[in-house]
């Protein structure tokens, strides 16, 4: 039967209502091509003139996405909302996924046994069904269900839906054309927006958040997140988030190889779920979410993190939103090495402003010059390893007739030794200025030091005074390298008197020990960068070459023995360098 008359529509005959029917589909859905939602329009134009056509209650087109692996469809009413609700089905479910799979067209009336029909089917009285085609391949149908005023479908209906059909799937394949061209001009334009936005100097947060505001305008989620691997503790670090409800952070602790977005960290594979409830790999981080697509950052052939995104609705992304998702990622990837380096650079520069500074405040605690002993020659250096060092040395007046040695090694190496050194420095001065016996001020600066430094660190430190006036030293040997004292006829002694290491023991005792500096004497303190230093092969420069070389040069002044010293002992290390601080002081008689 036809529809009924109404003020709006006069009586028409049924090749005048299939006329006029494919006429407004025809010319109708041209125009709708250009409206803000031109196929959800159209959707709505070609469901309402098929139930008009044929006279049902309910007529839905269903269209195939996903690569053909869902069919989704609109149920439009006259009293509906204007986007229709979304109807979703697997393709070969349903009536119209029947048709579809096996390209037949269906008709039921009333009480006709149904086809094998596969997932849940709404009930019915009568149905017709029929396929549309493109380029050979079925990718649409017209499902019509419930002839009005009861019975089944006529052959006239089937012929006017069969004739309507060619039609409509013109009109769909043209839709879906211009949608498809309008959503990679789209992309285009935002990809162009985010990589204007990498041109230009940024914070690394505007633009993330430049990049999701982007990927909403082309993909839809309902939260995304992208996280950074710390390759040292192989756990995935959250960079930014959007649309996760607080109290989540414990689902955002992952690993490398821990849930989806680890697995894909671990792999450098991009993955699609279309149920996170069927993937046993997936970490709940909502509860409302039921599919996910993660795909890698990459950035040459490193994978630095993960872009993940999550939606409310089942299989809500296909290949095409990955091969999108993907460009954003590199787009973030890029976004995250170039502030990664940036911020390296700059932390460097700060590291190298205070490395700059600190080297100044430690080269102010050196002696800017040896002084003038009567009857001595002194001279002294200290070469870091680093830009600052853990080594000290100092010449410290006492009296007119004594002046102090001391030379210290802390363990470590840089800026966390050069501060312990300073520490040190101070107290030793302090002390020095409060007693004379030399036990006593070693005792007080141990015990300052164990109190205020971790018990993995500790101080190597010899002190010494010189009483230049009687050509005496009194020393004492906080578990240093042992001074050499090469005596005027080739004999050597070596200066171990006094305790253990400072800060190692808290109530640590020191001997101190008087030693006679006769004409010709020369005295070499050092630290382990002159002994320790390593040759081509490995093999350390040693004590044995050490005593040697002195004893070579040790008719030359102290200031030439010191860079005759210094000379052989890198010579020695070659390319290799110095492996840790290198101190030296040479003290040497002069004849009377």
């Amino acid at each position: 039967m036809v529809p009924p008359a109404s003020s709006a529509d006069a009586p028409r005959t049924p090749d005048d209502l299939t006329l006029h029917t494919l006429s407004a589909l025809g010319t109708g859905a041209s125009d709708a091509f250009h409206a803000a939602e031109n196929f959800s329009d159209l959707l709505r134009a070609v469901s309402r003139h098929c139930r008009r056509l044929v006279d049902c209650d309910t007529a839905r087109i269903w269209v195939a996405r996903r690569g053909g692996r869902r069919l989704v469809a609109r149920d439009f009413s006259d009293a509906g909302e204007r986007g229709g609700a979304e109807l979703r089905l697997l393709r070969g479910e349903g009536l119209a996924g029947w048709s579809l799979q096996h390209e037949r067209s269906l008709r039921l009336d009333p009480g006709d046994p149904l086809p094998g029909l596969r997932g849940a089917v709404p009930a019915f009285r009568s149905a017709m069904v029929i396929p549309m085609f493109r380029r050979g391949e079925a990718f649409a149908a017209i499902e019509c269900l419930d002839k009005r005023g009861g019975g089944g479908f006529s052959d006239a209906d089937f012929d006017r839906l069969d004739v309507a059909s060619e039609n409509v799937a013109f009109a769909l394949d043209n839709a879906l054309l211009y949608e498809e061209t309008e959503r990679r001009a789209l992309e285009k334009e935002v990809l162009l927006e985010v990589s204007r936005a990498l041109a230009t100097p940024f914070d690394l947060d505007e633009v993330i958040e430049a990049i999701f505001k982007s990927l909403r305008q082309v993909v839809t989620y309902d939260a995304a997140a992208i996280y950074l691997v710390n390759r040292a503790t192989l756990a995935l670090e959250r960079v930014s988030d959007v649309g996760y409800p607080q109290g989540s952070d414990e689902a955002f602790r992952l690993q490398v190889g821990q849930g989806l977005v680890g697995w894909v960290a671990k792999t450098g594979e991009p993955v699609i779920v279309p149920d996170v409830k069927q993937d046993p790999r997936y970490v709940a981080a909502r509860l409302e979410t039921r599919s996910e697509l993660a795909a890698p950052l990459v950035v040459e052939g490193r994978t630095l993190g993960v872009f993940n995104l999550e939606s409310d609705l089942e299989d809500a992304y296909h290949e095409g939103h990955l091969e999108l998702v993907g460009a954003f990622a590199a787009q973030a990837a890029v976004a995250i090495e170039r502030a990664r380096l940036t911020r390296e650079q700059l932390d460097r520069r700060r590291i190298e402003k205070e490395l700059a500074i600190a080297r100044e405040i430690q080269l102010s605690f050196l002696p800017k010059s040896s002084p003038e002993i009567a009857g001595f020659d002194l001279a002294g250096t200290m070469l870091p390893h680093d830009e600052v060092g853990g080594d000290y040395f100092d010449f410290i007046p006492i009296s007119e007739t004594r002046i102090g040695l001391a030379v210290a090694d802390v363990s470590g190496k840089g800026i966390p030794a050069a501060l312990i050194m300073a520490g040190f420095r101070m107290c030793l001065l302090a002390e020095i200025r409060n007693e004379f016996a030399i036990r006593a001020v070693m005792r007080k600066v141990n015990s300052l030091l164990h109190e205020s430094i971790d018990r993995d660190k500790f101080v190597t430190a010899f002190y010494g005074v010189l009483d230049f006036r009687n050509r005496v030293l009194i020393f004492s040997n906080a578990g240093h390298n042992p001074p050499i004292l090469l005596r005027e006829g080739g004999r050597i002694d070596y200066l171990t008197d006094g305790g253990v290491a400072l800060g190692v023991l808290p109530d640590a005792r020191y001997e101190e020990r008087p030693i006679a500096i006769r004409p010709g004497d020369v005295l070499v303190l050092y630290t382990d960068g002159v002994t320790e230093a390593e040759g081509p092969l490995g093999e350390q420069f040693g004590r044995r070459r050490l005593e040697e070389c002195v004893a070579r040069i040790s008719g030359l002044p102290a200031r030439q023995i010191v860079d005759g010293v210094v000379g052989e002992v890198l010579g020695f290390a070659g390319e290799r360098g110095q492996n840790d601080d290198l101190t030296l002081v040479v003290l040497k008689a002069r004849p009377e």
